[in-house]
């Protein structure tokens, strides 16, 4: 390394993440290094030049998001806007940090630089440049927000040069995160900016990025903010979400279909099996319950992935885990789960109990009876359970931070208790 200030690729602690979920292809030619200094270093020795230059926050080591810090307007513009759909605490921190930067203060974090060697056409073009190519603009800056989870994936905020929001990005870089942007980006086309009681960002361009998939969505409206996560969406929002489309029997759902087969496919795997058993029991137990099925359901409708208009408008967006032809009022439950667990509960038999009757008047509006709905968070639960699963395998051990093996299997005894309410429900079709 002939860079004393800097650091080499490797050994960036959680900026590593960003390099293998958005850079590695453009690093693996060789025209394309990064470099990490002090605040304020600039290194460009060896005929090496900076093509973009980020903030590291609050360190390199332990970065939880790269800011652009292309100019000062950029950087500012690039804390501000948004800060509303944030919690209290992090609007506030970047509230204060936008207005240093316009006033000319440098902020005291470190930097991290893609550099080149090569003319612009003789090197790999950047993810960045792809972006603006599709947007036909001459550039683009991106806030980065750095993803260490199992179903990690590079999100890019999106300025322009004058720091006004032109659009948000998502890039796949294996497997698990192509699947989930093709999908989310198929929902984004199919609902082309949603209803009038709901709003989805337009789909703006959409593509290939080395052989993954990568999306790019419309920003959101200036004044957005994120509602309270308390006060689960009207009715009306959630059938906009998700028209009801019929009555039918559980087990007659693509929802379920689906469901069963990817818990075969981990159970063929040797996965969890004991558990995977337990949640196939309950599935089992419910399967021939006629229940109001829905076109859709979000699949992660929470606060953190909504906002509200100035004209109180409902904005919802982070389609990945959306599936078609689903058991209707999923939506309903999975909000108010989310929202004990925001302050500080953790899921286990008292959470889903919470949960369900809290969605219990949205459940009712989509059709189901009092003794049917209690079949919606029986089949949550073994929805939660497979993604579990799922993310344990693909990240090689369970992601104790949103739900552990202990906390799965109280779920499931949890649940295995509402299905006796049930039984009056089933139908035969025999």
């Amino acid at each position: 390394m002939d860079d004393p200030g800097g650091t080499a690729v490797s050994g960036l602690g959680a900026v590593d993440h960003l390099v293998e979920q958005l850079w590695a292809p453009a690093l693996a030619s060789g025209d394309i290094r990064i470099q990490a200094g002090t605040p304020g270093s600039r290194h460009q020795r060896g005929g090496w030049s900076d093509v973009e230059t980020y903030l590291a926050l609050p360190s390199v080591g332990s970065a939880t998001m790269l800011l652009p810090a292309a100019n000062r307007e950029v950087l500012a513009r690039s804390l501000l806007n948004f800060r509303r759909l944030r919690a209290r605490g992090p609007s506030t921190q970047r509230a204060l940090l936008g207005w240093t930067t316009g006033a000319g203060l440098p902020l005291p974090f470190p930097t991290v630089r893609i550099q080149t060697r090569a003319p612009r056409g003789e090197r790999p073009e950047l993810p960045t440049e792809r972006v603006a190519r599709d947007l036909g603009l001459p550039r683009v800056h991106a806030s980065l927000g750095v993803r260490t989870a199992a179903n990690r994936k590079a999100t890019l905020q999106l300025v322009d040069d004058a720091g006004d929001p032109v659009g948000f990005a998502k890039f796949a870089w294996d497997p698990a995160s192509a699947a989930a942007v093709t999908r989310e980006a198929d929902v984004l086309a199919r609902l082309a900016g949603g209803a009038h009681d709901l709003r989805t960002p337009r789909l703006l361009a959409r593509g290939s990025w080395h052989g993954h998939p990568y999306l790019v969505s419309e920003p959101l409206p200036s004044g957005a903010r994120r509602p309270d996560p308390a006060v689960l969406p009207r009715a009306q929002e959630l059938f906009a979400l998700c028209p009801i489309v019929r009555h039918d029997t559980v087990d007659r759902t693509g929802q379920l279909v689906a469901l069963r087969r990817r818990i075969e496919t981990l159970q063929e795997a040797g996965a969890e099996t004991g558990l995977l058993a337990r949640a196939v029991d309950l599935l089992d137990r419910i399967d021939r319950i006629d229940v109001p099925v829905a076109a859709r359901w979000h699949g992660d409708l929470t606060a953190w992935n909504c906002a509200r208009d100035d004209q109180q408008r409902l904005w919802c967006w982070d389609w990945e885990s959306t599936e078609a032809d689903a058991v209707a009022g999923l939506d309903a439950v999975h909000w108010a789960a989310t929202d004990l667990t925001l302050r500080g509960h953790r899921y286990g038999g008292a959470v889903l109990a919470a949960a369900a009757e809290k969605a219990a008047p949205l459940l009712t509006a989509a059709g189901h009876s009092r003794t049917t709905r209690a079949a919606v968070p029986v089949l949550y639960v073994a929805i939660l359970v497979e993604r579990a699963v799922a993310l344990a395998v693909g990240n090689g051990g369970w992601d104790e931070g949103w739900l552990s093996q202990s906390e799965a299997f109280e779920l499931v005894r949890a649940a295995g208790a509402m299905v006796p309410a049930l039984r009056d429900s089933r139908v035969d079709q025999h």
